[in-house]
């Protein structure tokens, strides 16, 4: 090898490494090139979680990896992603990445396209109610609305005891319904259907919407779920750390309708989504707002009744004179 030789080399190595060095250094430091805009960008992640596991992943219309997953190094932008299964609607929505964050979607429920159903009693009586047959209430408390004084109280199934709840009253001459949850935070429903939540803290009712047909406290009692004729709405009772953030006290509307809306409850499994029927279509909507929200009809036909049943994981619901029930894996 001779002189000029090795000196070419040492050249050529020395430029490689001059080359190379600052696009090594931008790499481990989280750097990538953006060739769109033709320059060295942050890069950001995403982290996908769904039920059921093993579902494809998509982004721009290219499959990447199966559910869960973590994807690293990618350009700040927005993506189109897509989970799918077969024999399942597939999920999709827009998401933004942004540098050195990791945006996540852990609640990505995948819905059958075909749902079994099973039949529970042939003939049920005429006067079934479906929550009663389901009554999953442990609560040794009961509270009432003492008349004249329109106060809430608090005593046991023997009545031994009276404690007083709520300091301030609740508009008078009406009826209410109380609605409370597995830790005892409380609302009441009034015959003018106006729905108010108490303040653990002022000890008092305040208002929080008119025009509500039903309510329902989360599994988890981080949420609440009310509608009204057109209306499916979330109200947050504690800070919401996954993503999308929320916080407590924030009002949400889920969906507005063109039709009534006869029923909507948690589907408790996730707490996460929501069941509702309308024009006798059941139907299933996420909470996660970013872009649009993914709504799948689970199934068509006249019902009279529906309750999500947490620890069977079912969906019970009368038609006819016919209790069913019906799993949503």
């Amino acid at each position: 090898m001779t002189r000029r030789f090795r000196r070419i080399l040492l050249c050529l190595a020395i430029i490689f490494f001059a080359v190379a060095t600052p696009s090594m250094l931008l790499y481990a430091l989280g750097y990538s090139f953006d060739w769109q805009n033709k320059k060295p960008v942050l890069v950001g992640g995403l982290y996908l979680k769904s039920t059921p596991k093993k579902a494809k992943i998509y982004i721009n219309d290219k499959f990447k990896k199966e559910t869960p997953a973590f994807l690293k190094r990618l350009i700040p932008k927005e993506y189109q992603i897509k989970i799918a299964k077969d024999g399942f609607h597939s999920w999709q929505k827009k998401m933004k990445i942004e540098s050195k964050l990791v945006t996540e979607a852990r609640n990505i429920l995948l819905v059958p396209k075909n749902l079994e159903m099973e039949i529970v009693n042939e003939k049920i009586p005429e006067n079934f109610n479906l929550k009663e047959f389901i009554n999953l209430s442990k609560s040794n408390n009961i509270f009432y609305i003492q008349k004249p004084s329109y106060i809430l109280y608090r005593t046991d199934p023997t009545g031994t005891f009276q404690e007083q709840i709520s300091l301030t009253p609740l508009p008078v001459n009406q009826e209410y319904q109380i609605f409370t949850s597995s830790n005892q935070r409380i609302t009441v429903l009034s015959g003018n259907q106006e729905l108010y939540l108490f303040n653990q803290e002022t000890k008092a009712f305040e208002l929080i919407s008119r025009h509500v047909k039903g309510l329902e406290f989360s599994a988890d009692n981080k949420k609440l779920l009310y509608f009204t004729p057109l209306e499916i709405w979330v109200f947050y009772l504690e800070d919401a750390i996954n993503q999308p953030n929320k916080r407590a006290g924030q009002k949400e509307l889920i969906t507005r309708l063109s039709q009534e809306i006869k029923d909507a409850l948690w589907y408790s499994k996730t707490n996460q989504h929501i069941i509702f029927n309308i024009n006798n279509t059941v139907k299933i909507i996420e909470l996660d707002g970013r872009d649009e929200r993914n709504a799948f009809d689970l199934f068509k036909m006249e019902i009279r009744q529906i309750v999500y049943h947490p620890e069977e994981e079912l969906l019970y619901f009368v038609r006819g004179e016919k209790l069913l029930r019906t799993d949503l894996e």
